[in-house]
């Protein structure tokens, strides 16, 4: 089993005697009692490495007390600078609530800092965030998926182009790229049948927390009921997470009274600036609603266990543990609760956190310790497989250049514009006899640059190793609508003023374009033409020959080239 630290970052400092119905804003907040434990959490989970974790992983909320890290990304970067060699993720950005392409980047970024340890992580939110940012519930789904697909694309693709209902791309490649490449699967929270589904079809790693064993069982086999019957893949142990509120003290009692003050503050906590007095309508289907509803153990959304929660009959303590809010013991019985729950349940990666509400600094410290030397040696047997299955398939999708091997390589295909017998820089046709050869040329040239005006090059790309440089498209027939003959000599050229800089970016023979798919063939040579250089493509031919007529209908070129406008502003 891979074992990760995590905690919430909770605000210690709140007054004890605040009701429900008391708006906690940050009128409670004192900055230096955050600054103070910043700190703490900083150290605690740095030192997870120390001690042999798998990783390390922080998330993100709004507007709350519970959790005072609204950018989660800002902690991971501060923990890849503590550690070495440990995993460093988030679970995760709110992704439908930023824009996906700043995300991809600070993701690549996180993996580059890393030098490849980052793990990518999401959310979706909960209904309060969404509230105060003043989004359409209604979308949330739509708009977490879109993101999702932009991001992964982003982080996985060279250039990215993409129309959707949010959001519109065009020609996006990030920098950095990230270190990972195929770049590691995406972690979630998958309660809902949507997120489920949504983490089964795209091979996501499904986290699950504050919820009884059985209903994780019940999330992670229907994920692989999916999964196996929709999408035609089995997932493995390394697809499912379980995450669980632990504290530990070598005496049990002292650790279970303490886990329950330690919780009791944590749901303090939770209250927000906006009281929801119902479900916050269009966050949660009416299919979900109704399947979360009718789980008996569902701790947030069954009547009957939320009422279970609250009955005197059974001590609270042992009511959290058993619904999976907070387990608080002793390392031996909170090592045979956890191979229970795993085994059960089915997860192959467990994140624990041990700093839980206004627990302390000491208190988190050594539950880290006590865990590490008598539970993490346990837990380590508990579903091991030989081969990670989240890895594969579509998460892990490696990098697409757009390139090819031998004759596959395709044309240069990011040219912006075309040169053609009706572009702007066609000075006309010139025709020269010389030496028993006649030749024929459309001659182009680039503008001067204009006082005030900005520096143009037309670049001709020739031969790389993505691709087999730009397309020249040629097509010529005689005054009587013939096709010329194969032998005539074609050359593309450009040169400076007074005949300076000359280059050739191709010079071969008309049947190599009467033999090609549409008439087009790639340049041979990297050609630029500056401001008031000249471009010629000219057909030569034996006098005795039928020469082609350049200003016949039939008679056209095109070159697909690279025009570039250099632009500079305050």
């Amino acid at each position: 089993m891979k074992i990760f630290a995590f905690e919430e970052i909770t605000y210690p400092g709140l007054p004890r005697n605040l009701g429900p119905e008391i708006r906690i804003t940050n009128r409670y907040c004192d900055p230096q009692l955050v600054v103070q434990h910043y700190r703490e959490h900083l150290e605690e989970l740095a030192r997870a490495e120390d001690y042999g974790f798998d990783g390390i992983f922080v998330n993100e909320h709004h507007f709350t007390a519970s959790n005072n890290n609204p950018d989660c990304n800002l902690t991971a970067a501060v923990l890849i600078d503590r550690t070495r060699n440990c995993r460093v993720g988030v679970i995760g950005n709110i992704i439908a609530l930023r824009h996906p392409l700043a995300v991809a980047e600070e993701f690549a970024m996180l993996d580059c800092l890393s030098g490849g340890r980052f793990i990518p992580g999401m959310v979706r939110g909960l209904p309060a965030e969404w509230v105060s940012y003043n989004m359409d519930p209604f979308t949330a789904r739509k708009r977490f998926a879109e993101a999702y697909h932009i991001i992964h694309r982003a982080l996985t693709q060279e250039l990215v182009d993409y129309e959707g209902e949010f959001w519109n791309i065009a020609h996006a490649s990030i920098w950095p790229k990230p270190v990972q490449n195929p770049f590691p699967p995406f972690w979630m929270p998958a309660g809902s049948l949507e997120s489920i589904r949504f983490a089964a079809e795209n091979r996501l790693v499904a986290c699950q927390t504050l919820q009884p064993t059985i209903v994780l069982k019940q999330c992670f086999d229907e994920y692989r009921r999916i999964a196996a019957e929709e999408f035609g893949w089995t997932p493995g142990f390394s697809n499912f997470t379980g995450l669980r509120f632990i504290h530990l003290e070598e005496d049990h009692q002292k650790a279970v009274e303490e886990g329950l003050g330690m919780f009791s503050y944590l749901m303090l906590s939770i209250g927000r600036p906006v009281l929801n007095p119902a479900p916050l309508p269009g966050f949660n289907t009416d299919q979900s609603y109704r399947h979360r509803r009718a789980n008996a153990d569902d701790i947030f959304s069954s009547t009957a266990a939320r009422r279970n929660l609250k009955s005197p009959d059974v001590d609270q303590a042992a009511k959290y543990k058993d619904a999976g809010l907070m387990l608080s013991g002793n390392p031996e019985a909170v090592a045979e609760w956890l191979v229970e729950d795993a085994k059960a349940a089915g997860y192959g990666n467990l994140i624990v956190t041990f700093r839980v509400g206004n627990g302390t600094h000491k208190q988190a410290l050594k539950s880290q310790e006590l865990f590490a030397k008598y539970v993490m040696p346990i837990l380590r047997k508990v579903n091991v497989e030989e081969a990670a299955q989240a890895s594969d398939g579509l998460a892990a999708r490696p990098l697409e250049v757009r390139s090819a091997s031998g004759n596959g390589l395709p044309f240069y295909q990011d040219s912006n514009y075309t040169l053609g017998p009706d572009a702007v820089e066609m000075i006309g046709v010139a025709r020269n006899a010389d030496n028993g050869r006649v030749t024929l040329a459309w001659e182009m040239q680039v503008a001067k640059i204009a006082e005030g005006g900005s520096p143009t090059q037309i670049i001709v790309p020739g031969p790389a190793p993505e691709h087999k440089g730009c397309a020249i498209q040629l097509h010529l027939v005689t005054n009587n609508g013939a096709e010329i003959a194969d032998d005539a000599m074609v050359m593309l050229e450009a040169s400076g003023p007074d005949d300076s800089d000359k280059q050739v970016m191709f010079e071969g023979h008309y049947k190599q374009f009467a033999e090609a798919p549409d008439h087009t063939v790639a340049a041979q040579m990297r050609g630029i033409a500056r401001n008031d250089y000249s471009i010629r493509l000219s057909i030569s031919i034996p006098s005795i020959s039928a020469e082609p007529d350049l200003e016949h209908e039939d008679s056209t070129f095109q070159i697909k080239c690279f025009k570039h406008l250099l632009t500079l502003s305050a």
